[in-house]
């Protein structure tokens, strides 16, 4: 009879932590649904402007991408552009209300999913506060932080990890490649700061790659919708 009843317990325990689970996912799911319509409602007319920008490829539609962003600029004239440009919501500066952030999507690759714009709402209206295309391209992480992979030429490349403050962004981190003498090439690795601002010590490849590996691993490009399904 005891063991009976210790298996009942047992059975009403894991149905309330089922139960508590099912709530949790429900809960979490109404509250990304709730932000997404608040975003979307904040940012729908700037969402808008891509959505109509994405269908004309004239002179005057390229040139409205151009002025859109840099980044869209760049790819103005293909094709299949409207199943290429997502956007997604996230709050970058952890200020309560989210950032809208517009995205060149490749499926294939989740680094070649790179931000062509991040977009603030505020007092004033809607602004841009940063901007990426293919020789600077910009990344959501799954910290909120963004992380930035420049290249100066051939000499010279830097990968970055920025978090927004207000309505700007700062350094946390950086990682630079840059060529020495008889074209040894440097490793270098600064812990906060820009590199001109901030000691950097130098690391050895395999080092500078790990640590740029993990960066990497943490790119977010979950929770994208097309533009071209905005309405």
């Amino acid at each position: 009879m005891k063991r009976i009843l210790s298996l009942v317990l047992v059975f009403a325990m894991l149905t309330l932590v089922a139960g508590c689970s099912c709530s949790e996912k429900k809960s979490e799911q109404e509250t990304s649904t709730v932000a997404w319509k608040k975003g979307e409602s904040l940012f729908g007319s700037k969402l808008r402007e891509y959505a109509t920008a994405c269908q004309r490829n004239d002179k005057k539609g390229i040139k409205t991408k151009q002025k859109l962003s840099t980044g869209f600029g760049e790819v103005a004239k293909e094709k299949n552009l409207p199943k290429r440009i997502g956007y997604t919501f996230s709050d970058l500066n952890r200020d309560g209300t989210e950032e809208l952030l517009v995205s060149l999507i490749d499926m294939k690759d989740k680094l070649n999913n790179y931000v062509i714009a991040v977009y603030q709402y505020t007092g004033d209206g809607i602004k841009r506060v940063l901007e990426g295309w293919s020789r600077n391209t910009y990344y959501l992480m799954k910290d909120k932080l963004i992380l930035n992979e420049a290249s100066g030429g051939a000499d010279d490349a830097e990968i970055a990890k920025l978090h927004m403050r207000e309505n700007a962004f700062e350094y946390v981190s950086t990682l630079s490649m840059k060529y020495g003498k008889g074209d040894k090439i440097n490793y270098l690795y600064a812990e906060v700061g820009k590199p001109e601002n901030t000691k950097q010590f130098q690391v050895s490849e395999k080092q500078w790659q790990k640590i740029c590996r993990s960066w990497e691993d943490q790119v977010d490009v979950n929770n994208v919708k097309l533009i071209k399904d905005f309405k």
